[in-house]
């Protein structure tokens, strides 16, 4: 516990003392024995306390000490001092470049410079450096809000004010915080402002994580609502067919899953010896026009396995799919037999997971019966006429 003396010093033990200075208590005796320094406090015999404004200037001796500092000179040099002292330029200097988060002088508006990094930037890898352009170095900056305010801070008198922007180290998806503010500077002299951080490494790395989960959270709920549009899409087929069988209710059944997958357009490619024949699509994007399947490995397999498939090039322009469209090529195959392709069109693809592949054989399922079961009633009016 500290106390005060009759001169009205706060002292400390000279355990305490040792554990504040981080100087053993018995180098403390050598120390006291051979320079004077530091001087200890005793009522009597009793034991030794010293002064707790001793303190710095013991830290002070032993940082000159550890850095190859003659002990004598060392105590000289760190005379007693009284109240407080502003900082000198050196020192104040030294406190910013070696502040544990990121510190960036910038110059501008236009371009944005950066003039000067502090030491916890400068040792970031793929950090920018002193003389770099920021939206060279750096083009996630481009059109961000962080960006934007810059300018506002160059250009008016806009104060203090936090921003979220792309992380120092350049990574994607990686975001950070800073405050940025304008700096007084001598008339005549270029504008400057400075962006501090406002987060450590361990807070950024949390804010990634959090971000990373957000993505996935919102990936779960798309696949979720595209799931939840496929099993709509084949209760109505299912409905539909049960009650209207026939061609006009497989055409009005393409209507369906076109609406309910999201998909730009759709169209039936009927299989015949060897060759589908595609006809037009619901929404005029795709002609009537035959396929040779052998002529394409892709479609071969497709039909062979009954496994949904992105189809390549090739086989999109050989079904005249627009250019700037992707297609998903479904199967219809029943009871091993290969009626045909359902032929999705989309803005881009998107990879058919398990539970997506099952949708699409449902759909597929539920469009075979509907073809088989036409090809049945077609064949039976034509034997009975």
């Amino acid at each position: 516990m500290s106390r005060v003396n009759n001169s009205g010093q706060q002292t400390v033990s000279a355990t305490r003392f040792a554990e504040l200075t981080g100087v053993a208590r018995e180098r403390l005796r050598t120390w006291e024995r051979r320079h004077g320094f530091p001087l200890p406090q005793r009522d009597g015999r009793g034991p030794r306390r010293y002064a707790v404004d001793d303190v710095a200037r013991v830290v002070a001796v032993r940082r000159a000490a550890e850095d190859g500092v003659p002990l004598a000179r060392a105590i000289a040099r760190t005379p007693a001092e009284s109240g407080s002292a502003a900082l000198d330029a050196g020192t104040f200097t030294a406190l910013v470049d070696h502040a544990p988060l990121p510190v960036v002088v910038l110059s501008g508006p236009e371009p944005l410079r950066i003039e000067w990094t502090n030491a916890a930037l400068r040792g970031h890898p793929g950090a920018p450096r002193a003389g770099d352009e920021l939206l060279a170095a750096l083009p996630a900056f481009l059109g961000s809000s962080c960006a934007r305010l810059l300018s506002r801070l160059f250009a008016s008198e806009a104060p203090p004010a936090e921003s979220e922007h792309p992380a120092w180290d350049g990574l994607p998806r990686h975001t950070t915080r800073s405050v940025l503010f304008r700096l007084p500077i001598e008339a005549g002299r270029r504008p400057l402002v400075a962006m501090v951080a406002l987060e450590g490494e361990g807070e950024r790395q949390t804010r990634a994580a959090l971000a990373d989960r957000e993505r996935e959270l919102a990936e779960l709920q798309r696949t979720a609502s595209r799931h939840t549009r496929w099993l709509d899409a084949i209760a109505q087929l299912s409905d539909r067919f049960r009650r209207e069988p026939g061609a006009a209710a497989i055409d009005q059944g393409l209507d369906v899953v076109v609406r309910q997958v999201r998909a730009i357009d759709g169209a039936l490619a009927y299989y015949v010896s060897g060759q589908l024949m595609l006809t037009a699509s619901r929404r005029g994007l795709l002609a009537p026009v035959p396929v040779t399947v052998a002529a394409h490995p892709q479609l071969v397999e497709c039909i062979s396995t009954g496994d949904p498939a992105w189809l390549d090039a090739t086989a999109r322009a050989a079904a005249g799919v627009p250019r700037d469209l992707q297609a998903s090529a479904v199967p219809i195959v029943v009871a091993g037999e290969p009626l045909g392709l359902l032929v999705l069109l989309f803005a881009e693809v998107e990879p058919h997971d398990p539970d997506n592949t099952r949708l699409l054989e449902a759909v597929s399922a539920a469009m075979g019966f509907a073809l088989l079961r036409d090809r049945l009633t077609t064949a039976l009016r034509d034997a009975a006429g």
